[in-house]
């Protein structure tokens, strides 16, 4: 039976270095930090409208995306990423579950991507539906980095 290494590991932890590399900090021992928050209440959100969702710094990654609804979007979707690459974190996602802390990301190729390299704004675009204005809705960021 072999044994294989992370990526994270790999010159590290797996002895095909020596001296070995030290681990990249912002995957190994990184600091967690997340950005939070609501749609403004009352506001409604129609098919193709962006919401703003924060903005991610050089070195960060992005770990996870949290949705909280108080109803559910039906068939709206919600697509995750910067204004060029709109559903690089999460692509046309629906949020049907209530009131359930509900993660949505990242995708699969956008979770083994190194760390940023420039800045980048983070927007959630609308898609098939809208969000009506008495929805309480609810988005986090969690985000790792060398702090």
């Amino acid at each position: 039976m072999a044994d294989y290494y992370l990526d994270s590991f790999v010159g590290v932890a797996d002895g095909t270095k020596f001296p070995p590399d030290r681990a990249d900090g912002r995957k190994v021992g990184a600091k967690q930090s997340s950005i939070f928050g609501a749609k403004v209440a009352a506001q409604a959100l129609a098919n193709g409208d962006r919401l703003f969702l924060g903005r991610l710094r050089a070195g960060d990654i992005l770990r996870n995306i949290i949705v909280i609804s108080d109803t559910t979007l039906g068939t709206t979707t919600l697509s995750i990423g910067p204004a060029g690459t709109p559903a690089k974190y999460a692509n046309a996602r629906t949020m049907t579950v209530v009131d359930t802390p509900t993660s949505i990301g990242p995708r699969g190729t956008a979770a083994v991507l190194a760390p940023l390299t420039v800045d980048e704004d983070i927007w959630a675009t609308l898609g098939v539906g809208g969000i009506a204005g008495g929805i309480n809705l609810s988005i986090e960021l969690e985000i790792c980095s060398v702090k």
